[in-house]
């Protein structure tokens, strides 16, 4: 059994919890990993994509953690017109890039249980206890602070009274396949159109070895409505890739809409726990490991001054705004509006950016103004 008492208990081995493990035990404190899984990384539930650049600020990526390496991403309209976003990325191999950051934080000091579940939080005021179960065993072990890791649903954040209810607007529902005897690719590809995805899009990440991720994400409102994200699949896969072959299917919800609240007496939520992921792209790897250092930092500041109320913590609520919900926010507003668009408006869309040179585009203002200029009608869908 662990000793009874840690610094941090992280609730989540992902890229979140890992780098947020790893950053407290090299800021010497004591810190515990708790994964309910039996294996890290599996299953994949990701395109796997990342900015290379952003990427290699945060950790020294090894060649074995790269399944392909891209040079941008392709979005195609309903009637095919190209918008290249320039840009060189990774397609990661997640179920070894996980581990191997999981093992970093455990080479630094940390501590991990796997096939560990908690259930439960109980608080005082000197510490907070985390009920756990492994191996038919039940036992609590206390913390000064417990971060939630543990994905868009978090369990940590509602035993901690924060909402983390996921309203169907805030979800999209997703479907992916790892499909073998592709053609080499060195883009992304991203397709729209409500014919292919309706209200949503269908991507392809090349990955090594001639297979790629292909997948598609409708909004979780679309598919009550009676479409199917599996069928929409298939028949995409079968007009872009009629040669392929299936080795993998995956499927879960990607959650793309913000929560009030990522904080709460001695308890903070990162990564797809405080829905810092892209409204837009959907990816939410590097915002995760972002998200899983600035926590450590913060818990480190407030244990040192001996106060770990939610007063304290919401300073991290605040480096999450200002980092990634401001902007998130503003993705979110446009996403809504762009959901709603018919083909022929995409089409539109598509014809006003496809001339762009995105590598002078800096923010989310500078790309408004531009589409405006480039297609002034625009304006008003995009007022809000």
């Amino acid at each position: 059994m662990k000793k009874e008492k840690y610094n941090l208990i992280i609730i989540g081995a992902g890229p979140a919890g890992s780098m947020a493990a790893k950053t407290a035990v090299e800021s010497d404190l004591s810190v515990l990993m708790v994964e309910s899984r039996l294996q890290i990384g599996v299953p994949v539930q990701c395109a796997e994509g990342v900015s290379k650049k952003q990427l290699d600020k945060l950790i020294d990526v090894k060649p074995q953690h790269i399944s392909k390496k891209i040079k941008g991403f392709e979005i195609y309209s309903p009637d095919k017109t190209k918008v290249f976003v320039n840009g060189n990325g990774y397609v990661l191999e997640r179920k070894i890039f996980d581990r191997w950051l999981a093992e970093k934080a455990i080479e630094a000091g940390a501590e991990i249980m796997i096939g560990a579940k908690a259930t439960g939080l109980i608080k005082n005021e000197k510490d907070i206890a985390v009920k756990i179960k492994s191996s038919e065993k039940e036992y609590n072990l206390f913390a000064d602070i417990v971060i939630g890791a543990d994905g868009p649903a978090s369990v940590v954040g509602k035993w901690a009274g924060i909402n983390t209810d996921l309203n169907p607007s805030d979800i999209m529902i997703c479907q992916q396949f790892i499909a073998a005897g592709i053609e080499n690719l060195d883009c992304a590809e991203c397709y729209m159109g409500n014919e292919i995805a309706p209200a949503g899009y269908a991507w392809v990440f090349p990955k090594s070895g001639n297979t790629a991720n292909v997948g598609m994400g409708i909004p979780s409102e679309r598919v009550k409505d009676g479409i199917s994200v599996l069928e929409c699949l298939e028949k995409f896969i079968k007009n872009r890739f009629p040669n392929c072959q299936i080795i993998e299917k995956t499927s879960g919800g990607v959650p793309v809409g913000l929560i009030k609240n990522i904080v709460a007496d001695k308890v903070m939520l990162v990564g797809d726990a405080a829905r810092i992921v892209n409204p837009i792209s959907g990816g939410g790897i590097i915002n995760g490991m972002k998200s899983g250092i600035a926590a450590a930092e913060i818990a480190k500041e407030a244990i040192a001054q001996g106060d770990t109320s939610v007063n304290k913590l919401s300073k991290y609520e605040k480096i999450i705004w200002e980092e990634f919900n401001k902007t998130n926010a503003k993705l979110l507003k446009v996403k809504q509006v762009v959901q709603k668009l018919t083909d022929e408006e995409l089409n539109q869309l598509a014809r006003s950016l496809k001339d762009i040179d995105f590598s002078e585009i800096y923010n989310m203002p500078t790309l408004i103004k531009q589409l405006v200029l480039k297609n002034p009608r625009m304006l008003f869908k995009l007022r809000g």
